[in-house]
């Protein structure tokens, strides 16, 4: 790899290891030596409940392994550090890494998910002899457990304060393993980064925190500390157009400042809840699916715990599956209080063949019969580049996706057929108008769609349902710009079950779209206007002829 000393002032792009990629022990050993404990990073449970799915890489710990691929700086030291987290990064993805040194002291590396930029830092060094000097500062930081900030703690002025030091020894095998040594980076400007890290997962704003900017100062002083930091942060702004914390602190050796900081980060919101509520105002209660049976596939959360909450509230007796999400499943059980025994809860992987054939029998052998399979579950939806180095992820989806779909209905279509029942599929409105950053989803949900058709022409006594709703308010889409315009679950959900209610016996495929608003403005006693029940009906469906 070239020295600095041969490049020129002029940008201009050298040769470097062309991919980095992530593993949970990373994550792991990061945390550890940083004591930034936050369980978006950590926790599959606590992760699958954010708009990510699964645990996301510290953004710091991507900043650490791009300056470990530079080319040493022996007569350099590190003055500034810029960056931006463009996007979250996920663990097992090999991202791009493309450095530039735009000038003699600064240096800018860029990491890409094919063609999407996930991450910028540019690094300012000043020239100075690198210090030999190992890590001085130990103690444990002030918490050990991130704070659960809401956009109502963040008020301007809002300040913390405490003491930090990294764990000394898993410091250690964080710069061996990355090759932080002789980066122009110090011991301590290393562990001020780390700090940085901490200060926003587990600080401001702690738990909810999407890291998005940061920019540090470092000073000569930073080095002189023998003890652990002590550090003071302030919220300078909330900004609740987008849920952005803007938040400056400082760390000091003593009662000098080693390093400034400014972070800014968005403050994740609460999961939305399926509200049972909610959902009678839109679905009155009744009797109508008395005597039927539902296996909701994926019916923990979102959509199609709120599809459980409609089928249960008109008499259905739902089998609701889950795969990980137990208290979720069995908070949806719980919302219906003494009539909670129209839900019995069915742990399992649904795309498991053993799983499904043991869970009919279980069905038939305590029902007698099945009515309804509802295919809602999907694995973890990521933005993804259509492009030659992420065809793996691309049909890694579609084979989790795709099972989802096809091993129940290969199960299942024999029971729904002696019943003369229904087999409801959710597809996406995206399928009319596929969004750039969701190739792999817009595929499995037309191939499902071609399977439904197929099996309408060959399952003839089984009535298809085709189900294309609008992007939805779920934990997918709990983001500042996520949720503008997205349809709440309860109204979706009352749709589809008031559909199956009221729909013809004829057994014809059907698509039903779009999912609108039709207003009975009448007033209320208490003058507003009285949204009617069924003030959520569907204003468009296909009826298809199968012959």
């Amino acid at each position: 790899m070239a020295s600095p000393e041969s490049q020129g002032p002029a940008a201009s792009f050298r040769v470097a290891p062309p991919t980095i990629s992530f593993t949970s022990e990373d994550l792991a050993r990061f945390s550890a030596a940083s004591h930034d404990r936050n369980p978006l990073h950590l926790s599959e449970e606590y992760a699958r409940a954010t708009p990510y799915g699964e645990p996301v890489v510290f953004g710091i710990l991507a900043v650490l392994a791009s300056l470990g691929r530079l080319s040493n700086r022996p007569q350099h030291r590190l003055q500034s550090l810029s960056v931006e987290f463009r996007n979250p990064l996920a663990v097992g993805v090999p991202y791009r890494l493309e450095a530039s040194v735009p000038s003699a002291d600064r240096e800018t590396v860029k990491l890409y998910d094919a063609t999407r930029l996930m991450m910028k830092a540019t690094f300012t060094f000043a020239p100075g002899q690198e210090t030999t000097q190992p890590m001085l500062v130990h103690g444990k930081p002030s918490i050990s457990d991130a704070a659960d900030r809401t956009k109502a703690d963040l008020i301007p002025g809002t300040g913390v304060k405490g003491h930090y030091g990294p764990n000394t020894q898993e410091f250690a095998h964080v710069v061996t393993q990355w090759g932080l040594s002789g980066k122009g980076a110090t011991a301590h400007q290393i562990a001020a980064m780390m700090w940085a890290s901490f200060l926003v997962g587990m600080e401001l704003p702690g738990k909810r925190a999407v890291f998005w900017r940061l920019m540090l100062q470092f000073f000569p002083e930073l080095e002189f500390q023998q003890g652990p930091f002590t550090y003071d942060a302030v919220v300078e702004q909330f900004d609740e157009r987008y849920d952005l914390l803007h938040t400056t602190g400082r760390l000091s050796s003593g009662t000098t400042t080693g390093v400034t900081a400014q972070t800014w980060a968005f403050v994740r919101q609460d999961s939305p809840q399926p509200s049972l509520r909610r959902m009678t105002e839109l679905l009155p209660p009744s009797e109508r699916l008395i005597g039927r049976v539902a296996l909701v596939i994926g019916g923990s959360r979102g959509l199609g715990a709120a599809i459980t909450q409609a089928l249960a509230s008109q008499g259905c007796s739902v089998v609701m599956n889950y795969h990980r999400s137990s208290q979720e499943a069995e908070r949806i059980r719980a919302s219906f209080g003494a009539s909670s025994t129209h839900i019995t809860l069915l742990q399992g992987n649904a795309a498991d063949v053993n799983w499904c054939e043991t869970a009919r029998q279980t069905i038939l052998n305590r029902f007698g019969r099945l009515d309804l399979l509802i295919c809602n579950a999907s694995p973890p939806i990521r933005p993804l580049s259509f492009a030659p180095e992420r065809l793996a992820q691309f049909d890694d989806f579609l084979s989790k996706s795709l099972a989802l779909i096809t091993v129940p209905m290969a199960s299942f279509l024999s029971a729904l057929a002696e019943s003369e029942g229904w087999n409801v599929v959710l597809s996406s409105a995206f399928v009319k108008e596929p969004p750039v950053e969701f190739p792999q989803y817009v595929t499995t949900k037309c191939a499902i769609e071609g399977l439904v058709r197929w099996a309408a022409v060959h399952s003839p006594k089984v009535h298809q349902l085709i189900v294309r709703p609008p992007k939805l308010f779920t934990d997918q889409t709990n983001t500042t710009m996520g949720r503008q315009g997205a349809m709440d679950v309860e109204q979706a959900a009352a749709s589809i079950v008031r559909h199956i209610c009221f729909a013809s016996q004829a057994h014809t495929l059907e698509i039903l779209e779009p999912f609108e608003l039709s207003r009975d403005p009448s007033p209320r006693p208490d003058g507003n206007e009285q949204p009617p029940a069924n003030d959520r009906q569907p204003v468009g469906r296909q009826p298809i002829p199968t012959n």
